[in-house]
């Protein structure tokens, strides 16, 4: 098991994340991802808590011996030359990761919990008027661990590269989904260091340099540390992030991201550049976007619960 505390003080449960968790609910659980988000708490304690549990990639360099620990394999159907079993593994090859974040607040747990998606379309108007308040009145306080990560008060073990000029440059860290044992599954973050640009809205041809120098610094960096070419990597923005901080994805071609490599939710770095040096410094102010949001997301209760038709008016009479 690896555990890695996403938010939160270092607290008792660091060491053991099962210790005293009484669960209250399980908010989300994938198939495909092979993930599940539950919600609870730690025994005397008020606040809630998230435990992100996923498993592991297999590796190839522990295939054998994985194969030489003779799991016990029960058949489940033969046909054939085709055969399926249910194999249960070692204990120290059936490891899991928990990501844990505590205090959890109420955002972290509509971000985990099974929602409905709709597509919805942010004009520039509607932008300037619910969307750019919504982001602004955003505590400080939610970014204050990538703060911690721009001032070295945190992760400074885990910076891959960095370029300290105060306008252009940027740190890059692995993202918490790659285990960095395999350079297929590569994923890596930049965070701007500037603090005044929040997403893709604010972007100008005032940044151009900045984008351009991140692609290529950050791209050199991987590299040289992992073998893993600029033709190799998919890098993007997303509309809407997360969090509210300028950073960049950069992902091994190879990573199946899922809906965060969507149509509308990932603008491609290259794109960006081009869109800026193609239709102007203020493209992407003036242009209506598209993407997916769920309707547990307050950014979408919040902006765009007007815009959206409900089912009875589209039906056809």
């Amino acid at each position: 098991m690896v555990t890695r505390l996403l938010s939160g003080p270092g607290s008792a449960q660091a060491a053991d994340p099962f210790k005293g968790f009484e669960i209250e609910r399980v908010l989300s659980d994938s198939d495909r991802t092979k993930t599940m988000a539950v919600l609870g708490r730690y025994t005397a304690k008020p606040e809630k808590a998230v435990l992100l549990l996923s498993r592991r990639p297999f590796h190839q360099s522990g295939v054998q011996a994985m194969l030489d620990s003779s799991p016990k394999s029960v058949l489940q159907f033969q046909n054939d030359i085709y055969a399926k079993y249910t194999s249960t593994l070692a204990p120290d090859q059936g490891a899991i990761t928990v990501d844990t974040i505590y205090p959890a607040s109420e955002k972290h747990i509509r971000k985990h919990t099974m929602q409905k998606f709709l597509m919805v379309t942010e004009t520039p108007s509607l932008y300037c008027e619910k969307v750019l308040p919504f982001i602004q009145a955003i505590p400080q306080s939610q970014i204050k661990w990538v703060h911690n990560i721009l001032d070295k008060k945190a992760e400074t073990d885990r910076l891959l590269f960095e370029d300290a000029d105060p306008e252009q440059g940027f740190m890059m860290h692995p993202d918490l989904k790659w285990d960095q044992k395999q350079k297929e599954g590569l994923y890596c973050i930049v965070l701007c260091n500037r603090r005044d640009l929040k997403s893709l809205r604010d972007l100008t041809a005032d940044h151009i340099t900045m984008l351009k120098n991140i692609k290529q610094k950050a791209c050199m960096a991987i590299a040289d540390k992992y073998g893993v070419t600029a033709q190799q990597i998919r890098a993007y923005i997303h509309y809407h992030p997360s969090y509210y901080h300028l950073h960049v994805h950069f992902m091994h071609i190879n990573v199946d991201a899922g809906a965060g490599m969507a149509a509308g939710k990932a603008h491609l770095l290259d794109d960006v550049i081009d869109n800026l040096e193609t239709y102007g410094s203020d493209y992407y102010t003036r242009r209506t976007l598209h993407f997916t949001l769920g309707t547990n997301d307050q950014l979408y209760q919040q902006c765009f619960t007007d815009s959206v038709e409900p089912p009875s008016k589209r039906q056809r009479q």
